[in-house]
Formats: structure tokens, sequence, C-alpha cells
């Protein structure tokens, strides 16, 4: 019984260095397996600035993180690799003299539907902002939103409204105070109508359409009757229109 013992406890002091040894090398495997990923991750994240040309060595990276820990690894590289949206000249061209202005963005898979609203207005039913996203000059919520959008639709239409002309009928809007009414509802020059489903349908005026481009081509086409500072009569009338009905409610 004792010769057992004695060979037990020489068995565990023998093979306890090994031990010892092959745990030490998986804890080296792990540590560098973690590595690896933080690395690859840090390149990753490197390759998104390089990408949105992001110069800001202010901007923290773990900004960056928050809004890309929302998004699918794999669309996102789809965005880095092959889409044009976040090209110079497409970025330049949704931006160029926006100062003052309102943007939107509206995706539609149709070319031709595209171009009619070029020609007729960005149609909607009841609320404006269902379809259409608002954007700044903030590339990380630009990556977040295309990422969102792009199922909809390869061509990206542009809609810029001044804000001066939006606070204007915002303000009297304000003072009618319907709760079911939008400034973008009165800036149309065509009068709503009822689809087959029986929703109001309106259409904001094609003058503060700027364009569209394909996100996957980087072609773009311009609208020649933008103008974000448009304002005519029937904006007015619309409003009168919308004040009357509302006081008949009370």
């Amino acid at each position: 019984m004792e010769n057992i013992f004695s060979i037990s406890s020489f068995l565990g002091y023998s093979i306890h260095p090994y031990l010892e040894l092959g745990l030490f090398f998986l804890l080296l495997i792990i540590i560098g397996y973690l590595y690896l990923q933080l690395k690859k991750k840090n390149n990753y994240i490197q390759l998104i600035f390089d990408k949105l040309n992001i110069q800001d060595s202010e901007l923290e990276k773990e900004e960056l993180t928050k809004i890309l820990s929302k998004l699918q690894i794999v669309e996102l590289t789809k965005i880095v690799t092959k889409d044009k949206f976040f090209n110079d000249n497409i970025l330049n061209y949704i931006f160029k003299d926006t100062k003052d202005k309102k943007l939107f963005l509206h995706y539609t898979q149709e070319k031709t539907i595209a171009d009619k609203v070029l020609k007729e207005g960005f149609q909607f039913r009841y609320s404006f902002y269902k379809t259409a996203y608002k954007i700044t000059l903030d590339r990380l919520d630009l990556i977040y939103k295309h990422s969102r959008s792009k199922y909809f639709g390869k061509n990206v239409l542009i809609l810029s409204i001044s804000t001066e002309i939006y606070n204007y009928y915002s303000e009297k809007l304000h003072k009618i105070s319907p709760p079911e009414a939008f400034v973008e509802q009165i800036l149309s020059e065509a009068p709503p109508f009822h689809d087959e489903n029986n929703d109001v349908v309106y259409a904001l005026s094609n003058k503060f359409v700027k364009g569209y481009f394909n996100y996957e081509t980087g072609e773009i086409t311009d609208n020649p009757e933008f103008n974000p500072n448009y304002d005519c009569d029937t904006f007015r009338k619309n409003l009168a229109r919308l004040r009357d009905a509302y006081s008949k409610k009370k």
C-alpha cells in the first residue's frame, strides 16, 4: 500500500510541471488570440477612418466603436470596400451649399421613380419623416443611417429646404397648432389626394429636391429646378386651408 502511495506521489510530482507548462502555453495562446483580435479591430477602425477621410486626432475611437457596434460587420465591410456613398464627389454633392439648409435623404430602388420625383415632387403619406431621414455632416451618423436604409434602394434622393423657409412656416403652423400637421405638408404645390388605402398623400415641391445619386455606381443626377429658398402663394394657401379646416374642428 505504501508503494502505491509512493508511485502516485512520484507521478504527481513528475506530471505537475508539465501541467503547469501546458497551462502556461494555453494562457499564452489565449493572450495571443485576444491581442490579434484587438489589433484586427483597431486596424478595422483605422480603415473606416481612412475611408471616410477622418483626420481629427481628437476624435475618440470609442465614439466610432459605439456606432459600429450597432452595425453588422459584414454590411460595414461592404460599405468600406464597395459602397460609393462616402466617395468625395458624392459627399461634396450632398453637402455643397448646405449652410442654413435642412437636409434629408430618401432611398428608392427604381431610377424611374427617382426621375419622377425630380419632376413631380416627393410624395409621402401622413408623416414625411417615416421615409425621409434628416442628416448632417456627421460621418459616423451617416454610416449608421446609410447602413439601415440602403436596403430600400440604391438611388438616394437628396431633399433640401431653406432653414428660413422651414422656420417661417413652422412658426405659422405652431400658431394654428393642429397636432396632425407637418411643415412639409404645407410646402406642396399639388393638392393632397387619397390613395387606394384611403391614406392622404402629400407631395413636397420638386423645388426642394436637389437630385439623387446611385450609391453603387456613383452616378449623380441633378435637378435643374432645385431651389431650396423657393416660396409661393400656394404654400400660403395651404396654410390658410389648414387653418380653416382646423378651426371648423374646434
